[in-house]
């Protein structure tokens, strides 16, 4: 270590704590590669580094000059971390910060004991920014440090330097003992990533107040980390979610709480942080679109930011062990994506072309805005299958973990998604040796999220793939769909209806009630007007249901909320104890309904049951 100066520093002035930042700020960034390369947690994509090294440049271009006060010092660090934070670890240290100003507050300089006391809140604050904390990262670093230098602060409050060797040593203790707290990082035989950056943080505050270029200590520290293999990940690393999806969002009074739960309906490795009116957001989710139109209800977004991780995935080691079955399906499901979410069901979007307009499904467009563009579009938007490359993606991520997958898809008789799927499947396992059955559903939109449904609780209930893959095939021959039409506006512009028979069926107010039969969609009925159009489908799905035990009821709606309750309501009347999902349908179901439609599907639960333990038993 370089020699120590004889003067103790008993107090931060405002000029010395923006000096002693920017000193930290410039430490992190000189060591951005070392931390890409080692970074596995949450993804390793690689680029932990990048991430802090992008949130510090912000810091140090918020503090390039003097600033008026201790005050003003901290809020601007707090404020530019916020503006520029990216990545789990940068949002995460932009929380900590926001945490260390309001801690340190104002006054002529802040004391050892002020500073002990910020860190402690800091540490704190950087946590409650999380949906989910997990040990082993730089949130336990950051509390460690913390609540080792409140116990030893009595003995240590009248110098900074001092002190910052004692938060170094437990820093690097805590450091070293997240490798054996999280397996990914255990089976990669590294430390974390954004822990080690704020490790980093801490060396270049105190390599400051030493007046050190920097210590020999931490380059031998930071050698001693070493780096991760490319092929070395651990197959629990969580790869259930595509996108790192970040936002700022801006409003009245933002509930940072809502904005987690929310967030984590939609995905995992969410983080909020900021304060009252100004949040940045962090989650890792498949349906960016989604996340994007939940922030813009609650305020104003900026700043928005989408990668595909998985493109920056390194090769994977195939020859490690890998577990359980993955269940896949696409975006033609109308299953809530609460529900997707949390089963971690994996979906391969389609694309919607409105002219040259081109969007992935959930990623690019969400319902709401699907039905909005429909609506005021002179001619009907056309719809592009997932293609055999989009199945490989999803099935080749998979295989780094799982040992098998289940495929669950729209009716071949509408589609070549399922033919697409199974192209990939035969490709995919080639290569990789991973089991992948592709079920065709025979069905659509509602009627598709039964039969997926019924494979998630098959795999939840302890089957192998090619059992679940079995339930899965009964049960398409078993689900119902009915759907309400409101308009044959969509059956003119797409050239079901002549324009002369679309003209008659308007306006003798007759609308068709859909069905989907041998995997095609067909008329089950016409009706006279939308009250009797509703009606007929929901006695259809009661008739359907009276010979079930369970009964299990799926409704999707085209952006007709209200609808979908009524009909949820009448549902539960007649069976109070059944599961009823609701969800936004896709558009599947929206260009032949178009806004306002509904449909509904049934499937008896019990049978279901019956199919799995059969199964269990052979």
């Amino acid at each position: 270590m370089g020699s120590q100066a004889d003067a103790s520093v008993p107090a931060l002035s405002r000029e010395t704590l923006r000096q002693c930042v920017i000193a930290g700020a410039e430490r992190v960034i000189a060591h951005r590669e070392h931390l890409n390369k080692i970074n596995v947690f949450p993804v390793p994509d690689r680029d932990t580094g990048t991430n802090l090294a992008v949130t510090m440049r912000a810091v140090i271009a918020g503090l390039q000059k003097p600033l008026p006060s201790l005050d003003a010092v901290g809020k601007t660090l707090a404020a530019s971390a916020l503006a520029g934070a990216q990545g789990n670890s940068g949002v995460i240290l932009a929380q900590y910060f926001q945490g260390l100003r309001e801690g340190i507050g104002d006054g002529a300089h802040v004391t050892v004991d002020r500073f002990v006391a910020a860190m402690r809140h800091a540490a704190l604050r950087a946590r409650q920014a999380l949906a989910q904390p997990r040990e082993g990262t730089i949130l336990t670093v950051m509390s460690d440090v913390a609540e080792h230098l409140v116990s030893c602060c009595k003995e240590r409050a009248d110098d900074f330097r001092t002190l910052l060797d004692e938060g170094l040593r437990a820093a690097r203790q805590s450091l070293a003992q997240t490798t054996d707290r999280l397996a990914v990082l255990r089976h990669a035989g590294v430390v974390d990533a954004g822990a080690l950056g704020f490790v980093h943080f801490l060396e270049g505050i105190r390599d400051h107040l030493f007046h050190e270029v920097q210590s020999d200590e931490s380059e031998e520290f930071s050698d001693e980390v070493g780096e991760v293999a490319l092929d070395a990940v651990s197959v629990d690393e969580p790869l259930d979610f595509r996108y790192c999806t970040e936002a700022i969002v801006q409003g009245a009074k933002l509930d940072p709480n809502d904005l987690i739960e929310r967030l984590s309906e939609l995905g995992d490795s969410v983080v909020v942080a900021g304060e009252e009116t100004s949040f940045h957001t962090h989650v890792h989710t498949n349906v960016p679109a989604l996340v994007l139109e939940e922030l813009a209800e609650r305020g104003t977004v900026s700043s928005l930011k989408t990668d595909d991780m998985w493109t920056n995935l390194p090769p994977s080691n195939l020859g490690a062990a890998r577990a359980g079955t993955a269940l896949v399906t696409d975006s033609v499901c109308d299953l809530p994506i609460e529900y997707l979410t949390k089963r971690r069901i994996h979906v391969v979007p389609f694309r919607l072309a409105f002219g040259d307009d081109i969007a992935v499904d959930g990623v690019d467009i969400t319902p709401r805005l699907f039905y909005s563009q429909l609506e005021s579009s002179p001619s009907l938007p056309t719809t592009s299958q997932p293609s055999p490359a989009d199945f490989e993606m999803s099935y080749r991520v998979l295989a780094r973990r799982f040992a098998d997958v289940v495929s669950v898809h729209l009716s071949s008789d509408v589609s070549g998604t399922t033919s697409s799927a199974q192209r990939a499947a035969e490709r995919i396992s080639r290569e990789t040796g991973m089991a992948i059955h592709v079920v065709d559903c025979r069905t659509a939109s509602a009627g598709e999220a039964c039969v997926v449904w019924a494979a998630a609780r098959a795999i939840e209930g302890g089957l192998d793939a090619a059992a679940s893959a079995r339930v899965a095939r009964e049960v398409a021959e078993a689900t119902s769909v009915y759907v309400f039409v409101p308009t044959v506006k969509y059956f003119i512009l797409g050239g079901r209806l002549s324009p002369l028979q679309g003209r008659v069926a308007q306006l003798l107010h007759l609308l068709p009630v859909l069905t989907v039969r041998n995997g095609r969609v067909e008329p089950k009925a016409k009706v006279f007007g939308r009250r009797a159009a509703v009606s007929r489908v929901l006695r259809l799905a009661l008739r359907d249901a009276s010979s079930s035990r369970s009964p299990l009821f799926v409704i999707s709606h085209s952006e007709a909320p209200m609808l979908a309750r009524r009909l949820e309501k009448e549902l539960r009347r007649r069976h109070p104890l059944s599961e009823i999902l609701l969800a936004p349908a896709g558009s599947a179901l929206g260009t032949h309904s178009g806004p306002g439609g509904a449909a509904v599907a049934t499937l008896d639960a019990d049978l279901v049951d019956r199919a799995i333990a059969r199964e269990s038993l052979s």
